[in-house]
């Protein structure tokens, strides 16, 4: 199963530790929003290309 983690701010340390808990055994991949312009044609690419995603304000 891949997942998608998608930040719209810096990750706090909770949140660091429930990403490792909800990644363990899965495929994981990352988009920052809050880094510079983010490109939201890769962020609805990669919302199609995982099974799950997860948005961490």
């Amino acid at each position: 199963m891949k997942i998608l983690q998608v930040y719209r701010s810096e990750p706090t340390e909770d949140v660091k530790k429930l990403v490792e808990i909800l990644n363990r055994d899965r495929e994981a991949d990352e988009f920052r929003l809050y880094l510079g312009e983010p490109n939201y044609d890769t962020l609805v690419q990669k919302i199609f290309a995982n099974d799950k995603t997860v948005c961490w304000w």
